[in-house]
């Protein structure tokens, strides 16, 4: 059994972070076979959870992304591909209830579109941003209470985009439908979702390290608390792969969209 020791070391080492994190996918797939075809396993797990599974996730061998709000950006597409690529089903686990900060990268994101166009002769990325949302009127509010400027609503519109680019054969889970929340704190949330990614699917993910970072402080005092104590309660490591290439995960490419989203984006 992994042991996780000090979290501050642990987050200044990438290597370190990496093994105690990371499994590799072709051994996660292994791993989750072997542990889905374990009933004590299964049961433990289960337990744990209340016999509290979504059915896509018993019925389907499952790659989930986490997502608030999911939008077909290249991070979102080199999941899907990714997953069905290694007979996964692809499923973005979706939290409409979040509410919407700018200061946030991916949320921000999701209220101005970076469109990569084409590069410019010295082969540097021409990228366009495109306003979709007032940022001042949609800070703080729950994201399914946002609209967009010409009226619709933003989880409509970023649907939508998933649409414009033909994608096929995944699925979205909004997590009201499988985990209301109550009072209890982050890492308790995060204990929960470890725990379905021990046998019940394979999540992509790529956590940030940086300190000084609101994810990296997020990572050393949620995510890794909550690992901790997932492998402590199954005696297994959560199945959690990086989407990226972790030297290039800070890279903003991860966000950009094709110009055939302009299609989506009605003129006010």
């Amino acid at each position: 059994m992994t042991e996780i020791g000090d979290y501050k070391n642990i987050i200044s080492d990438r290597n370190l972070f990496n093994q105690t994190v990371y499994t590799p996918l072709s051994e996660a797939i292994k791993l989750l076979n072997e542990r889905q075809k374990d009933p004590e396993l299964v049961a433990r797990v289960s337990k744990l959870l209340n016999n509290n599974i979504p059915n896509i996730f018993k019925e389907n061998k499952c790659g989930i992304m986490a997502r608030q709000l999911a939008t077909p950006n290249h991070e979102n597409r080199t999941f899907i591909s990714l997953a069905k690529e290694n007979g996964l089903h692809p499923v973005f686990l979706e939290y409409f209830d979040d509410k919407f900060t700018s200061n946030n990268k991916y949320k921000h994101s999701l209220g101005q579109l970076r469109i990569q166009d084409k590069t410019d002769k010295n082969g540097n990325k021409v990228v366009e941003n495109i306003t979709v949302i007032d940022f001042n009127k949609s800070n703080g509010k729950k994201l399914k209470n946002i609209k967009t400027l010409w009226g619709e609503s933003l989880v409509d519109f970023h649907k939508r985009l998933f649409d414009l680019y033909n994608l096929k054969d995944f699925s979205f889970f909004e997590e009201t439908n499988w985990y209301k929340k109550g009072n209890e704190g982050p890492i308790e949330f995060y204990t929960n979702f470890f725990l379905l990614v021990t046998c019940f699917g394979i999540l992509f993910e790529n956590f940030l390290l940086l300190e000084d970072d609101v994810e990296g402080k997020f990572t050393k005092d949620v995510v890794l608390p909550a690992l901790k104590r997932t492998i402590h309660l199954t005696g297994v490591k959560p199945l959690i792969v990086p989407v990226e290439a972790v030297d290039l995960e800070t890279d903003d490419f991860w966000y950009y969209h094709l110009p055939i989203v302009k299609k989506a984006i009605k003129s006010i």
